[in-house]
C-alpha cells in the first residue's frame, strides 16, 4: 500500500479505462430521465426550479412513465432504446 501511495505515476490498464468510460456514458446518458420539459434556469447557474406546468403533462412524461414501471411491475428504469 505504501508503494502505491508514494508512486510518481500509477499505470493503469487499457480496458479499465476503456470500462470506467462505458461506466460514465452509462450513467449519464443511459440512466438519466428527462424532466427538462419541467425546469428552467433559476438565478444561480448550478441550480433549476420548477416550471408551471399542467398536471397531466407530467403524467405523460415519459419518465414518469418509466419510474411506474419500476415501481409498479419491477421494471428497470431505463428509457426504451
Amino acid at each position: 500500500m505504501k508503494e502505491f501511495l508514494d508512486a510518481e505515476k500509477i499505470e493503469v490498464p487499457v480496458e479499465y479505462k476503456r470500462n470506467a468510460r462505458r461506466f460514465l456514458y452509462y450513467q449519464l446518458f443511459r440512466t438519466s430521465l428527462p424532466f427538462g420539459d419541467f425546469l428552467e434556469p433559476s438565478v444561480r447557474t448550478t441550480q433549476t426550479r420548477l416550471k408551471s406546468f399542467a398536471l397531466d403533462a407530467l403524467i405523460k412524461a415519459d419518465a414518469i412513465k418509466v419510474i411506474s414501471k419500476g415501481v409498479l411491475n419491477n421494471e428497470e428504469f431505463l428509457l426504451d432504446e
